[in-house]
């Protein structure tokens, strides 16, 4: 994985199989079993939103920035592996017994409605979770994509499986679809520990792996990553916090932005695939001074094709997209989920620009310089929420986290620019901008259609034929890549 040519078709190649297999599994998790569970137990499901994002924003202690430190570590040298698994493995532990007496803390003093076995379940499913995530980072860096891309889904799928059984009995409760998250959880756990031993035993061993030295070593390291990671997930989080502490009926519009935010989510789980590919491959790239710009351009670029024909439909038949998939009691409550709708779905486009760029500042280990941006982006959505929040509600959430995303795109692109001599492409931005002009005009055309599937076929079809008739898709090249099994 030298030259640039070969680089891209493996990112290529594997970015297909992890898409098909998430294009699967993880829109019939958000979009059925999650969304279902929304509809039949209503109010319940935005208390349980809650707690779940209550859980959220303690996951810092979980993590404290060890999985992206142990990827770009793993990714230019497997060595690091074998000498620090069991240590981050202790290390994990130990902050899972913190990440518990914290959470419990925060529960006491929260005015959240929350029963305690529904608390200790989805404790109990993030630090499973956490876990997960380091297993997969080594198995990432590593290079095993294939196998990344399975365990990528396979908690979901499991998941899925288990709640189509309690469907099915007619068992289905906010503790029941707690639970088979976290049995689905530890399927995966399961899978991904061994699937590390069998890679760790083939490396090797290092006997002072449980030293107390090694532990303060890998936390001091891993410092700015925690900082990081806490940051931005404040900023992302914090809504629904601020909106528990300054509205009366907080429940309802947690439910709301819920609604929304699940269709962000299920977005950005695509765009994650991205980071989660290009992080070991910036690593690898960096060490060995590989031109960064091909692979940059072309991630970029499908993503922004991609976030944009997203956001865009969202945002111009928003109630239509929301109608088939929740039910509303009136048409006010239906405009008002709508607005929000928009506003999230929008920051799905600074959000695709991130997971590029800022994957590749992480790559580079320019972690300071990122934590000065999310604090900046920190202070910019809480004092936006401040404001908006108290007169306009999740509507006011929603604005802060479009403006939150938009900011922290921007820096990390300038940051990229400075480091690495990147130049704005006037072009390319003109053919995007020329893009979401023809895509405006085609909604002019379709939108007295009644069949909302049809409409959102051909918009979407509209998108690609016109992304390769402005060359933004190159067919010659991206078939190029394809030619030839990569090395």
């Amino acid at each position: 994985m030298h030259s640039p040519s070969t680089v891209r078709k493996v990112f290529l190649k594997n970015l297909l199989l992890l898409q098909a297999l998430n294009l699967i599994i993880k829109p019939a998790w958000l979009l059925l079993i999650d969304r279902e569970a929304q509809n039949l137990l209503g109010p319940s499901y935005g208390e349980y939103y809650l707690v779940l994002n209550l859980t959220l924003i303690a996951n810092i202690v979980l993590d404290l920035g060890i999985q992206n430190f142990n990827n770009t570590s793993v990714a230019a040298d497997q060595n690091f592996f074998k000498n620090n698994f069991k240590s981050i493995f202790v290390l994990k532990g130990i902050l899972s017994s913190l990440y518990f007496f914290v959470v419990i803390g925060l529960a006491m003093q929260s005015s959240i409605p929350m029963p305690q076995d529904l608390l200790i379940i989805l404790i109990a499913n993030q630090v499973i979770s956490s876990f997960v995530l380091y297993l997969r980072s080594n198995i990432n860096a590593l290079h095993l994509y294939a196998v990344d891309s399975l365990l990528s889904v396979s908690d979901k799928f499991f998941a899925i499986l288990i709640c189509v059984f309690f469907y099915l009995n007619h068992q289905i409760s906010i503790f029941n679809f707690v639970l088979a998250q976290l049995m689905a959880s530890c399927f995966t756990f399961l899978i991904a520990l061994a699937i590390n031993i069998k890679r760790w035993k083939n490396i090797g061993f290092e006997s002072q792996t449980l030293s107390s030295f090694k532990l303060r070593s890998l936390l001091y390291k891993s410092i700015p990553y925690a900082l990081l990671f806490t940051l931005m997930n404040f900023y992302t989080r914090i809504d629904v916090t601020m909106m528990n502490a300054m509205l009366k009926d907080a429940a309802f519009h947690a439910g709301i932005y819920a609604q929304s935010f699940r269709l962000l989510d299920a977005s950005a789980m695509f765009a994650m695939l991205f980071a989660g590919l290009l992080l070991p491959m910036f690593a690898k790239m960096i060490q060995e001074k590989t031109d960064l710009r091909p692979l940059v351009n072309l991630s970029a670029t499908i993503l922004l094709i991609i976030s944009i024909t997203v956001s865009l439909a969202c945002f111009l038949f928003g109630e239509e997209i929301l109608k088939l998939l929740y039910t509303f009691k009136n048409d006010e409550s239906l405009a008002m989920s709508s607005m929000v709708f928009k506003n999230i779905m929008l920051a799905f486009v600074p959000m695709s620009l991130i997971f590029v760029f800022s994957t590749l500042l992480t790559a580079k280990k320019d972690i300071w310089y990122m934590n000065a941006f999310a604090l900046v982006a920190f202070i910019i959505n809480i004092s936006v929420n401040y404001f908006l929040i108290p007169d306009y509600q999740s509507f006011g959430a929603s604005v802060g986290s479009l403006i939150t995303q938009t900011a922290f795109a921007v820096f990390c692109i300038w940051r990229c620019m400075v480091l690495f001599g990147f130049k704005l492409p006037y072009l390319q931005i003109a053919k995007f901008i020329a893009l979401v002009l023809i895509l405006i005009g085609v909604y002019f055309f379709i939108k007295s259609l009644t069949n909302i599937y049809l409409v959102l076929l051909i918009f979407t079809s509209a998108s690609f034929l016109f992304s390769v008739l402005l060359k933004l898709i190159n067919m010659d090249k991206l078939m190029g890549f394809f030619k030839k099994t990569a090395q």
